[in-house]
């Protein structure tokens, strides 16, 4: 295959280099604000799943007693995974979506489902 590698026309090309410094701070506002906020959504809805799944082992989820003693070891669980995985989709969210609608709910981790 030796055909020719055509460019978009000017108009699209001009658009997309205009549009380049705008991505990037997008980029890069999503970064600083989404993965501390993705950080937080997972890691309290893993330290919640954590303590309801330790609390199951030991006398149920719905008692205070085995919540409370689960407790110890659901957040410290919770927040070690939660900040890994909030870590990864939020670099993943500024990257995806700050460079297809830049400055967006996603871009910041802040649309109500943080994984696609």
């Amino acid at each position: 295959m030796t055909a020719p590698a055509f460019a978009d026309d000017a108009a699209t090309m001009a658009k997309n280099t205009a549009m380049f410094p705008v991505k990037a701070l997008a980029i890069g506002a999503g970064t600083v604000v989404g993965i501390p906020v993705a950080i937080t959504r997972r890691a309290s809805s893993r330290s919640i799943e954590y303590t309801q799944s330790f609390a199951d082992q030991i006398g149920g989820h719905e008692h205070i007693i085995p919540s409370f003693f689960a407790m110890t070891m659901g957040v410290p669980f919770g927040c070690l995974v939660g900040t890994g995985e909030g870590v990864f989709y939020g670099g993943r969210n500024a990257i995806v979506h700050g460079s297809e609608k830049p400055f967006g709910l996603a871009s910041f981790s802040l649309e109500s489902e943080l994984t696609d």
